[in-house]
């Protein structure tokens, strides 16, 4: 599960791993796919974010998302998956689909002066 504030600038990493435990180093050609729906079934993300082997760092992809991304969605209960498509097209799932919630927040940015 992931809950996060609307509206707010958010990180998370990922390390991917093959099926002997191993490290897996994204190749050239492949994506992590990162996406959020509102609905399970939906055929259109609310959010969804691609990495390549260009946005991993020591076998680390961190996912991004800034407040645009999240600012007009409503508050409440999303769900939310991470594939890997190889570049020959097979799609392996990482993170199997589980809930993903907008927030309230309880406090606010305070201004500058």
């Amino acid at each position: 599960m992931i809950s996060i504030i609307r509206g707010t600038t958010n990180d998370f990493s990922l390390n991917i791993e093959n099926e002997k435990g191993e490290q897996y180093t994204l190749q050239d050609g492949e994506k992590i796919i990162f996406g959020v729906k509102e609905n399970a079934e939906n055929s259109d993300y609310n959010i969804v974010k691609m990495l390549t082997s260009a946005d991993v760092v020591d076998g680390i992809c961190t996912i991004k998302l800034t407040p645009t991304d999240t600012a007009e969605l409503s508050f409440g209960r999303y769900y939310f998956d991470i594939g890997l498509q190889t570049a020959n097209g097979d799609y392996y799932m990482i993170v199997p689909c589980d809930e993903f919630y907008i927030c309230k927040a309880v406090t606010q940015k305070e201004a500058t002066q």
